[in-house]
C-alpha cells in the first residue's frame, strides 16, 4: 500500500535522461521535503534543520561522518550522486567550511534541487554537476 500524495502536477518536477520524472514534494511524515524519482522517495531535506536526517540510511551515513576527525572541524568530501544534497547540507551544517564536490550525472536533477531547495549562501559554490571523468581532476588533493 503506497502513500497518498496530492496531485503530481502541483509540485516542481524535472525529466531525467531516462525519461523518469523527479519531483520535490512536502514530506508527509516530517518537516521538510522529499525528492521522488518515479514514485520512490530518494532524499529528505529539512531546510530549517539540515542536521535532521529522516531516512535511516542517511542517518547512518551522518553517524559515520560524525566519527571522522574532530567534531565540528571541516572535512573534505566528494559526493557521488547529488540526490537532494542532503549529506552536503548536513556536512556544511555540522562542519562549517568543509570542502565538498558533488558529482551528479543528471543535470536536470541538480537544477531542480537548486531551484526548489536552495543551498545556504556559503555552500553554493561548493557543489557542481559533472560527469565522473571531468570531475576527478577537480577533486581536492589529499
Amino acid at each position: 500500500m503506497g502513500r497518498t500524495r496530492q496531485r503530481d502536477a502541483e509540485f516542481p518536477k524535472a525529466r531525467l535522461s531516462d525519461g523518469t520524472m523527479a519531483g520535490i514534494v512536502p514530506s508527509p511524515f516530517a518537516s521538510g521535503f522529499e525528492l521522488l524519482v518515479g514514485a520512490t522517495p530518494q532524499s529528505h531535506v529539512d531546510l530549517d534543520d539540515p542536521s535532521h536526517l529522516h531516512f535511516e540510511y542517511v542517518a547512518r551515513m551522518g553517524a559515520v561522518i560524525d566519527q571522522l576527525g574532530m567534531p565540528g572541524q571541516p572535512l573534505t568530501a566528494v559526493h557521488l550522486g547529488a540526490g537532494a544534497l542532503t549529506i552536503p547540507r548536513y556536512i556544511e551544517h555540522t562542519r562549517p567550511g568543509s570542502r565538498q564536490q558533488v558529482i551528479e550525472l543528471e543535470q536536470a536533477l541538480v537544477d531542480l534541487v537548486r531551484a526548489e531547495l536552495p543551498l545556504p549562501a556559503p555552500h553554493r559554490s561548493g557543489s557542481a554537476s559533472q560527469t565522473p571523468a571531468p570531475a576527478w581532476p577537480a577533486c581536492p588533493p589529499r
